[in-house]
């Protein structure tokens, strides 16, 4: 045996020993099934192996489908109200006193705080309220605006029983471009929150201009889902109302539904907030642990040492969780959010945390659990059709080709095998068309094993020795093969690029599947040829 050979071989088997690791997650897992084993989630999502089981499809295992409508438009009336909020502050430490700072959507008829028809008059978008006490400060505080806040554009002014209200608005190019930012930021963030299930491969795309398609394999609870993925999970910091320091206060909702008077002065929000656990507190009641940024945590020092004796009161989504008093200082960077929680609840609310705030509303337009039925009958026809073809395949490869149609069987195995391996090393997901993706592939590395046979044919029919005949053959063929793998390859490129879903799943399979394709053809058939006679008879040198 030349070292050339054993080289080879060497390679050939740490090639194989590297596809049964990639592989082993995903043959414990089908062993089990076949002998009827419960197969835990720590089976499907765990951690302790560098791979994971080949993941199914929506399509063959079942699963949640979601389609969200992101509410742009409150994207652009919050960053209006943040932006409200600063210049109320900017004025007041200028001595102007402002006793509101509303954002004012002129296409909601019913509003908290009634709107006279000339502001409606401004045009279709969310627009800034100010309210001044007196005239006399009018022209300061359009000044300071005009100089600290660029974006915002004055619209109008009225005068309310000795009071003056000042309009502001941002231009339509501006506010499109929130709407735009607040899609696309809704993507990635559900994106973040669908990865703390531990799902492989969801997907998750934009649909149309304002809705997001969300389709979770493998998952049946879709209260689960809708619980963590859609919570707005706008988190902020307020104190309770003080007499003689409070300015101006809100009325929100506690847990229990009771009305509960907050200020209006936001002192912190979740983008504070660098990490999100559940945990207990000291007698076992769930709560959520929360660890600050390094600047959220010196902003909480300096908020809680300046409040000693007031309540805090940290709310999610306009509702008031809880109100604890500050006894001290809280330096550290660390917090809690307590309620009477369930470990479930605090489980769920810390996801959403981690994850990060929702820059709009959702709603949701369509939602439904798919079921495995489906996905069960395709699995078991795929399988069939496919152990049908192959096996016609192995029986003409046989006897057309006899002993080196054995070899192409045999190749044909192992590039499925490495297929699958590659599959599960990128952590793909096999879908339907991914299905037809795996039969395709058996076509082309047949077809691959054909024209290299023919051509070794040719050169065995000119007389010359086995030996020159498959060096020859090979060496020709091989440049047809490749041509013809890559024209496919470029198309397989065009479908992932350009398409989604389903297709791009098909254009994942079909690209490995040429890559595994050309190198059984070009180095495991090869070596198969040079380690094995193949000798047909006394007469025949090759068995082809």
């Amino acid at each position: 045996m030349t070292s050339n050979l054993k080289t080879r071989l060497i390679v050939f088997g740490v090639v194989i020993l590297l596809g049964f690791v990639f592989l082993y997650p995903t043959i414990r897992v089908a062993v089990k099934k076949m002998t009827g084993q419960q197969i835990s989630s720590e089976d499907m999502f765990g951690n302790n192996w560098i791979t994971r089981p080949i993941a199914l499809g929506l399509d063959l295992s079942g699963g949640v489908h979601l389609v969200y409508q992101v509410k742009a438009r409150e994207a652009v009336a919050s960053r209006l109200q943040s932006t409200a909020n600063s210049v109320r502050d900017a004025l007041r430490r200028e001595k102007i006193p402002v006793t509101k700072a509303l954002v004012v959507d002129p296409l909601v008829k019913q509003k908290t705080d009634a709107v006279s028809p000339p502001t409606t008059d401004l045009g279709n978008k969310p627009l800034i309220e100010l309210t001044l006490l007196s005239e006399q400060q009018v022209e300061k505080a359009k000044s300071l605006i005009e100089d600290k806040y660029r974006t915002l554009n004055f619209r109008a002014k009225h005068n309310d029983d000795g009071r003056v209200r000042l309009v502001y608005g941002i231009s339509e190019s501006e506010a499109a471009s929130i709407e735009r930012n607040a899609i696309s930021q809704s993507v990635e963030t559900l994106r973040a929150r669908v990865d703390q299930f531990g799902v492989a491969e969801p997907l998750i795309q934009r649909v149309g201009d304002d809705r997001i398609m969300l389709q979770m394999p493998g998952l049946q609870d879709i209260e689960a889902v809708k619980n963590v993925v859609g919570k707005m999970a706008k988190l902020e910091f307020r104190f309770l109302p003080t007499p003689g320091r409070s300015a101006g206060t809100v009325t929100l909702k506690d847990r229990s539904g009771a009305d509960i008077e907050v200020e209006d002065v936001v002192q912190m929000t979740g983008d504070a907030v660098q990490d999100a656990r559940a945990d207990f507190e000291a007698h076992g009641q769930a709560l959520v642990s929360l660890t600050l940024t390094s600047e959220g945590g010196k902003d909480f020092a300096s908020i809680t040492g300046a409040n000693v004796g007031r309540f805090l009161a940290i709310i999610l989504d306009g509702v008031v969780y809880s109100s604890p008093r500050i006894q001290e200082r809280i330096a550290g960077g660390r917090c809690s959010i307590t309620g009477n929680f369930s470990l479930k609840e605090a489980s769920q609310l810390a996801v959403v945390l981690r994850a990060g705030a929702l820059p709009a509303p959702l709603t949701i337009m369509e939602e439904r659990v798919v079921g495995a039925t489906l996905g069960r009958e395709s699995i078991q026809k795929g399988i069939l059709g496919s152990l049908v073809g192959c096996a016609l395949i192995a029986l003409f490869m046989t006897v057309y080709y006899r002993k080196s149609g054995m070899v192409a069987v045999g190749v044909l195995v192992v590039n499925l095998f490495l297929l699958l391996a590659i599959l599960s090393a990128f952590g793909a997901t096999l879908t339907l068309p991914g299905l037809a993706g795996l039969a395709l592939t058996f076509g082309m590395a047949v077809d691959a094993s054909v024209i290299i046979y023919e051509r070794v044919r040719e050169e065995l029919r000119k007389g010359i020795s086995r030996d020159a005949a498959v060096d020859t053959g090979f060496e020709r063929a091989l440049s047809a093969v490749i041509d013809s793998n890559i024209t496919t390859l470029i198309s397989a490129i065009i479908l992932y690029y350009f398409g989604t879903g389903p297709v791009r799943g098909f254009a994942v399979t079909l690209s490995i599947g040429i890559v595994t394709t050309v190198f059984c053809a070009s180095f495991v058939s090869r070596l198969a040829f040079d380690y094995w006679s193949l000798k047909g008879g006394p007469k025949e040198e090759l068995s082809i």
